[in-house]
């Protein structure tokens, strides 16, 4: 009994704090209700993560073309997570 108590008092807070951001968001403009902010979580969380992969690599090919970085800034963030390097 005492572990549903904890899961209900943790989801009344985790809805208490959506809620509030929620209404930040729907306060700042961003947002013209919260049933938006809603189904653009729920789009996000649906997504593939290859299009946030996508957008990556478009940066950072963008950022080579500009010629502010040299360097091959995927195997220095394969490194930095103890990654097997691309072959």
């Amino acid at each position: 009994m005492k572990e549903v108590t904890a899961m209900a008092a943790q989801s009344a807070g985790f809805a208490a704090e959506f809620e509030e951001f929620a209404d930040e968001m729907v306060s700042s403009g961003r947002y013209a209700s919260v049933r938006e902010v809603l189904d653009a979580a729920k789009e996000a969380l649906l997504e593939p993560d290859d299009l946030d992969l996508e957008y990556v690599r478009k940066a950072v090919a963008e950022g080579r073309a500009s010629g502010t970085y040299k360097g091959d800034i995927f195997a220095e963030l394969r490194a930095k997570h103890n990654l097997p390097p691309r072959n």
